[in-house]
């Protein structure tokens, strides 16, 4: 049950030390008589402070016999906090494993991009060579989307470049279609017949080939 007052912090403090101090457990009755000077609050309003603090675990409530009883040992207080630097301590060690797993995956697709570049600039590659790149190239930066979107929460500068990293691998691929429609370009000098060059269209793009547009699939 949520308290029915806005609790002041410093208040609450105050009757979290008496507690601590005094090393026994209190009965209602007993808080609703100490509580008001220890804490400057009216006397209505114990309940809703205790309230406060057994919701926040900053103490102990048990009912004992006809009613509650109230505690909270400093020892209890230190595990309570050890117990939160735990927690926090594993989710920045889970969140930091996740980042260096992306690190790692751009770092292999820069790796993989550079070999390509340096086949292009020899001039090795052919239409099926380039055809093919494209498609990986668009798997890869759409696997690079999906993770960032999974782990946006976790180091959004890092992640903030990583998503720039991705759009740079997208403009790349539409270079890579520019290089196959230039290609294109040239076959249809050589084969002037549209029925000719649509079959031509057809064997060489394979799955990338849109029958409704009879081109080169645009890029999602």
């Amino acid at each position: 049950m949520a308290p029915k007052v806005n609790c002041n912090p410093m208040k609450l403090a105050n009757i979290v030390t008496y507690f601590q101090k005094s090393r026994v457990a209190h009965n209602i009755k007993d808080l609703e008589k100490h509580l008001p000077s220890v804490a400057s609050i009216n006397g209505m309003q114990v309940k809703d402070y205790l309230q406060s603090l057994s919701d926040e675990n900053k103490i102990n409530v048990e009912k004992i016999g006809s009613g509650n009883w109230y505690w909270s040992f400093a020892s209890q207080d230190k595990k309570t906090r050890q117990k939160a630097l735990e927690d926090a301590q594993t989710a920045y060690h889970k969140a930091d494993a996740v980042n260096e797993d992306l690190k790692q995956k751009l770092a292999e697709a820069q790796a993989q991009r550079a070999d390509e570049e340096d086949m292009l600039d020899s001039g090795g590659e052919s239409r099926d060579d380039l055809t093919a790149t494209r498609a990986e190239m668009n798997a890869e930066v759409k696997l690079l989307q999906k993770e960032l979107a999974a782990y946006s929460d976790d180091d959004p500068t890092e992640l903030e470049r990583k998503k720039k990293e991705s759009q740079t691998l997208s403009v790349e691929a539409e270079q890579y279609s520019d290089e196959i429609l230039s290609m294109e370009g040239w076959f249809k000098n050589i084969i002037p017949d549209e029925e000719g060059m649509m079959m031509l269209r057809m064997s060489m793009y394979g799955d990338e080939f849109d029958a409704e547009e009879g081109a080169l699939k645009e890029l999602v």
